[in-house]
């Protein structure tokens, strides 16, 4: 396989840019194509088979764009659909948020817990749980949804008193279990960082679902040779099904720098 193909990001809207924004740090000299479904967003209200629908015909697009791996960023698709994406991708890798989040929590110390947050549909999907016991049975995990950061997270009160004190509320139950890690299980989460560990404590870890998937990315591309070693720029496509201009207006918070042209696509 080329090395210089690109990788394929996919969410059902902007939230995936966190993942973009931790790969264009961890891999400077990879491409990227990412796809924010943000015509047919939000996913959680949908059901199993729309929702796998859906995944199916983003993927098939992936594909031809020539892509050498795919990233599920978005957890209600990983939480459901991972499985349509690798039936799909034949050889191409695979990975998913909720995977590389499960494997970074049960890499730190088990013994206090570990806490999940995330939308209602991937708590109660029980997914990041499931994994993180598949991985360490022993484990004790402890999940909130937590509803109302995605609204906040999209408007941009990312150090309101408002979200300061939802967070406070939707924690309390959490940490009360004594966690060691809390397992940001959504992907726009990653830009509440800074308050949410001012709530949790400086004696519990994030983890961050952008960051492990980034890092466990690049440890595939590494053990598949499939890593780029072109010194050139990379590109960077983002293709969404409604409203480009909304999508670049919120969506350059989350990946934390403009970027160009979004191209719209029509199923």
């Amino acid at each position: 396989m080329d090395r210089s193909r690109p990788i394929g990001v996919f969410d059902s809207g902007v939230g995936g840019l966190t993942v973009v924004r931790a790969l264009m740090e961890r891999l400077p000299l990879e491409g990227i194509v990412y796809f924010g479904d943000t015509a047919r967003v939000p996913y959680g209200i949908k059901s199993v088979a729309t929702i796998e629908h859906f995944t199916a015909q983003i993927t098939e697009f992936l594909l031809r764009q020539d892509v050498k791996m795919l990233i599920v960023a978005c957890n209600t698709m990983a939480a459901v659909a991972a499985q349509v994406v690798r039936e799909r991708a034949g050889t191409i890798p695979v990975i998913d948020v909720i995977e590389a989040g499960a494997r970074a929590a049960v890499g730190t110390a088990l013994a206090a817990g570990i806490g999940v947050i995330g939308t209602p549909t991937t708590i109660n999907s029980n997914a990041y749980a499931r994994r993180i016991h598949e991985l360490e049975p022993g484990a004790r995990v402890y999940s909130q949804a937590c509803p109302l950061f995605v609204p906040l997270v999209e408007e941009g009160w990312l150090d309101h008193p408002v979200t300061r004190m939802t967070a406070q509320e939707y924690l309390r139950p959490v940490l009360a279990e004594e966690i060691g890690s809390l397992v940001l299980g959504c992907t726009h989460y990653p830009l509440l960082k800074p308050l949410l560990k001012e709530v949790a404590g400086p004696a519990v870890r994030l983890v961050d679902s952008a960051t492990t998937t980034a890092e466990l990315a690049a440890a595939t591309l590494q053990a598949l040779d499939l890593a780029s070693v072109r010194p050139q720029r990379p590109e960077y496509r983002f293709v969404v099904t409604d409203v480009p201009l909304r999508f670049q207006t919120i969506g350059e918070r989350f990946l934390g720098r403009s970027f160009g042209p979004v191209e719209r696509v029509d199923w």
